[in-house]
């Protein structure tokens, strides 16, 4: 994985994470959509290095 696409996959994990903290403060409940956003939160993660989360 070369130095763009490391850098792309960070910022694809900052945007998701940073949507499932507005689906959690939206939901108190487990709706479809933060389900939805948690799972883009660990499909991107897969790509980020453990100490980058």
């Amino acid at each position: 994985m070369g130095k763009a696409e490391r850098k792309k996959a960070v910022a694809e994990h900052k945007k998701a994470k940073e949507e499932l903290e507005q689906v959690s403060k939206r939901d108190r409940t487990e709706t479809d959509a933060y389900l939805a956003a948690n799972h883009r939160v660990i499909e991107t993660e897969k790509n980020v290095a453990w100490w980058r989360r």
